[in-house]
């Protein structure tokens, strides 16, 4: 494979997210196609192989050769980066479900349960967890320590449940349709809506983010500084990543966004966006983008290394869809 370099101190992230996007997508469709084609693979190879960012797994790639360099690990990386694919697309599945944010469209097209209904949309999520875990674990090269990779699947199972991606859920469901309670309690505390915001998306978002970048640089050796920096990086480029979404949300169209916009508003979701105002949004996702490249800078890994994540923190800001 090519592996993409910088010359000239130019680096091209057009190239390398596509050709890491489709070394995931290429072991994704590997992963599906000895499965027997029945409504609930159906239904799963639905959500996981259709078009997407791949942000997530690209993430966890950009971290790990953030350790190694360009190129390196790359197959170590792989079914690790496909198993939070996986658990992202669970996620998505369940999120727009009727229950939860009831949507109709998912990247330009009708989300999972309009095509084969709520209860296989909900059953094919949970079979997408299962699975997830199952490939992390299973296909794995077996030269990695046995006792990294327990490591690795425990820290996942915290991001995606209470401590994590459903935690998270929960405290938006909470607190939506509270928006006005939330903004009339500011003479009570002056930082609750900044504490409640962080926190929801510290959870329903920031939670896997943050375990991408974590066990990439986890599974290629990255010392403990290491992953402390890499992952207050990431807890930087996930809150940014979500106020894009949220001012994505506020700006965009159903052909730009892939999914029904203007919904944040309507149900009364807390977001930044929603509390403070696109101006406030924006200058927020300034301070975020210096913090990241600042904490980038103070890691003292090659810059050449860490070009692919200042990239990907650049494009969750500055994205369009």
């Amino acid at each position: 494979m090519h592996i993409v370099e910088c010359s000239n101190n130019q680096f091209d992230f057009v190239s390398y997210s596509k050709e890491r996007r489709e070394l995931v997508e290429n072991k994704l469709a590997e992963y599906f196609a000895q499965r027997d084609p029945n409504t609930l693979w159906e239904s799963m190879s639905y959500s996981v192989l259709s078009e997407g960012k791949k942000l997530r797994a690209l993430l966890c790639i950009a971290s790990s050769e953030a350790i190694v360099g360009l190129g390196n690990n790359l197959e170590s990386v792989l079914p690790l980066s496909c198993a939070i694919e996986m658990i992202h697309a669970m996620s998505l599945i369940h999120d727009d479900l009727p229950a939860l944010d009831n949507d109709d469209y998912r990247r330009g097209k009708l989300t999972n349960h309009k095509v084969y209904g709520e209860a296989i949309a909900l059953l094919a999520g949970d079979a997408l967890l299962m699975l997830a875990a199952e490939t992390l674990i299973e296909k794995t090269p077996k030269n990695i320590d046995r006792q990294l990779l327990l490591n690795i699947v425990s820290r996942l199972c915290q991001a995606t449940g209470a401590a994590g991606m459903v935690g998270g859920q929960v405290l938006d469901l909470t607190f939506t349709g509270k928006l006005t309670e939330l903004q009339n309690s500011r003479s009570i505390d002056d930082h609750k809506e900044v504490n409640t915001i962080e926190a929801i998306h510290r959870g329903k978002t920031g939670a896997l983010i943050r375990f991408a970048v974590w066990s990439g640089a986890s599974l290629a050796g990255a010392n403990e500084r290491q992953l402390l920096l890499l992952e207050q990086f990431a807890d930087k480029l996930g809150y940014a990543f979500q106020i894009a979404d949220d001012l994505l949300d506020s700006t965009g169209n159903l052909v730009t966004l892939g999914k029904t916009p203007g919904k944040d508003q309507a149900s009364s979701k807390v977001t930044w966006v929603t509390v403070f105002g696109e101006k406030l949004a924006l200058q927020k996702l300034e301070d975020l983008e210096k913090d990241g490249m600042d904490i980038l800078d103070n890691s003292k890994l090659p810059s050449k290394n860490t070009a692919p994540l200042r990239e990907l923190l650049k494009y969750a800001i500055y994205r369009t869809s």
